[in-house]
C-alpha cells in the first residue's frame, strides 16, 4: 500500500508557503522579521518541516535571505531592487488602467468610485494609516480585475505591490511631487480616454516611488 505521507506533506508545506507568502506581501511580517521554524509551524498548524520547505520556496521567490548562523530573514529591499520593482508595478498598473478604461461598466466603476473616495478619506481625513494601505491594495487589485486579463492581477500581487505603496508617507514641501488621489484616478477612467487614464496612473506610481525611496533610504529617485 502506497504511503499518503508525502502528498499530504506536499499540501501542507504548500499551504504553509501561500500563508506566509500572504503575510509577507501584505506586511504582517515586515521586511527584516527572522522566521522562526518552530512558534510559526505551530501558528499555522503544520509541522517544522512542512514549514522549513515553505521557506526554501519563499526564498526562491525572492522573499527571504538566509543568512549563516543567523536562519531565513524576510527580504529587505535595497533602493535599486525597490526601483526595479517599481518599473515593473508601472507596467503592469499602466496596462491595467488603459483595458479597464475601455471596458469598465458603470455599476463596476462605481464601485471603483467608492473604493476611491475611501482610501481618500483614510489618509487624509481620519489618518488611518493601516486600513488606508490595505484598502489601497484592493484599490489598485480592483482596476487590474476591470482590466479583463485575468494574468494582470496575479502579475501585480507578484511584484510586491504592498511592500510598494507608500501611501502613508506625510506630504512635504521639500518633495514637491504632484499628487494624484485615487479619486482622480477614477475620474480618468470615466473620461474614456486611455492615454489620460495611462498618464494619471504613471503620476500616482512615480510619486510612490519617490515617496518610498525617500522614507526608506532618504533619497529621492530618478
Amino acid at each position: 500500500m502506497t504511503s499518503k505521507f508525502p502528498v499530504e506533506a506536499l499540501t501542507k508545506s504548500r499551504q504553509a508557503f501561500l500563508d506566509l507568502r500572504e503575510q509577507i506581501l501584505d506586511g504582517r511580517i515586515p521586511a527584516g522579521t527572522h522566521l522562526t521554524l518552530r512558534p510559526i509551524a505551530k501558528s499555522l498548524g503544520v509541522t517544522v518541516a512542512a514549514v522549513s520547505e515553505a521557506v526554501r520556496e519563499l526564498a526562491h521567490e525572492q522573499l527571504v535571505d538566509f543568512e549563516p548562523n543567523y536562519g531565513a530573514r524576510v527580504k529587505r529591499f535595497d533602493a535599486e531592487t525597490v526601483r526595479s520593482q517599481h518599473v515593473l508595478r508601472i507596467a503592469i498598473e499602466c496596462e491595467a488602467i488603459r483595458r479597464c478604461t475601455v471596458q469598465i461598466g458603470s455599476r463596476k466603476l462605481d464601485e471603483l468610485q467608492a473604493m476611491a473616495e475611501e482610501v481618500d478619506r483614510l489618509v487624509d481625513v481620519e489618518e488611518n494609516l493601516t486600513e488606508a494601505r490595505q484598502k489601497d491594495l484592493l484599490f489598485h487589485l480592483q482596476i487590474a480585475e476591470n482590466s479583463g486579463i485575468p494574468s494582470l492581477p496575479i502579475a501585480l500581487k507578484s511584484c510586491h505591490l504592498v511592500r510598494l505603496l507608500a501611501i502613508d508617507e506625510a506630504q512635504d514641501d521639500a518633495l514637491p511631487i504632484p499628487n494624484r488621489t485615487h479619486a482622480e484616478l477614477v475620474e480618468a477612467i470615466r473620461s474614456h480616454d486611455v492615454d489620460a487614464a495611462e498618464a494619471a496612473m504613471r503620476d500616482h506610481c512615480e510619486r510612490s516611488l519617490q515617496l518610498q525611496l525617500r522614507k526608506t533610504f532618504g533619497t529621492i529617485g530618478q
